[in-house]
Order: C-alpha cells, then structure tokens, then sequence
C-alpha cells in the first residue's frame, strides 16, 4: 500500500510540475481549458484590424471576444516588440487607456525592444473565466460587465478569499473594448 501511495505523489508531483510549467493561474483564476497553446503561439499581423461589434451581440461571442483579448495578451510574450507594436496588439480590444495600464504593469525591457513575461500573479490580465454558466453578463446598453465569482481556496501553492473577477466592455466607435479588469469582494453593478 506504502509503495501505491508513493506512485500516486509521484504522479501528482509530475503533473504539477507539468502544470506550472505553463504558467499558473493567478490569484482568483482557474485554468481556461478553452485555450489551446498553438493559439497563443500565434503570431499577430500588426495591420490587424478587427470588427468586434458583431463579436457582442451574443453571451457566447461576447466569452469568445474575452478570450480573443486575452490570446493578444498572451501573444505579447512570444517576442520582444516596441511598446507601440504591444500596444496595436491590444488595440483590436482594448481601449487606449485600458492598454497603456496593463503595459505599464507588464511590460518589461527585454534584450533589445519590450516582452510580457508569463507569471502566476499577472496584472490586469483578462481573469481565467470558467466561460459556462457561472460567468455571468450584465447588459447596459453600451457597456457590459462579464464576471464570475471564485470560492475561497486555501490548498496548494495559490490561495485568496472569495471574490468576484470581472471586466468592463465598452462600445468605443461601434466597436467593444475592454476598458477595466478587476477585483472585488461584492457582486459588480
């Protein structure tokens, strides 16, 4: 039995390894399994225009828009760019102002231009989302809030109280944007 039990650590211990590896979530994320690592190896095409306004008119292409944000987010970590050329990667759906705050935060001199590196504690990133019915849309008209609530954990390397994650889309020249990423203890309004 002693020897059984040391096989399962040892397969839990790999498959962690394995796991951050990758990158860990951040404090209050789960893993995404909708995103596939060939899509963040992606590379952007800096002329890149996108119509995000069809994107919002459904609770499935309004979770798919998110995704699509937080693939650019992801992307600007696969080489070193100037913060301009991050900046045209995240302006198809991010706001101008939303961009500039999370390249503050994580933009970082590389050898030559800038990188985003992976971290288990990433700021301003689009939150790992279930993207089933626990993530919840509030429609406003020209704004809406996507959020879900993530319970209190306390096992593993990464723990946080309950609180609820969410990010704001704004309709900025007919197209929706993320304008803020946060965090807060109460339901959003």
């Amino acid at each position: 039995m002693e020897d059984l039990n040391m096989k399962i650590r040892s397969v839990v211990a790999a498959s962690t390894i394995f796991f951050f590896s990758f990158g860990a979530p951040a404090v209050g994320e789960t893993a995404a399994p909708t995103i596939k690592p060939a899509q963040a190896a992606e590379t952007v095409n800096k002329a890149e225009t996108v119509d995000n306004t069809e994107k919002v008119n459904k609770t499935e292409t309004t979770l798919e828009l998110l995704q699509d944000a937080y693939q650019k987010q992801i992307s600007l970590g696969n080489e070193e760019r100037s913060k301009q050329e991050m900046k045209e990667v995240l302006e198809p759906y991010f706001t101008e102002k939303m961009a500039d705050v999370y390249l503050k935060h994580n933009a970082v001199k590389g050898e030559k231009e800038y990188i985003v590196y992976g971290t288990d504690f990433p700021i301003l990133s689009i939150p790992f989302f279930a993207y089933d019915s626990s993530t919840k849309i509030k429609d406003l008209g020209n704004k809406k809030i996507v959020y879900q609530y993530f319970e209190k954990t306390d096992e593993g390397p990464v723990t946080y109280e309950g609180h609820y994650e969410s990010v704001t889309l704004v309709k900025e020249d007919g197209h929706w944007k993320v304008a803020s990423i946060s965090e807060s203890l109460t339901e959003p309004k």
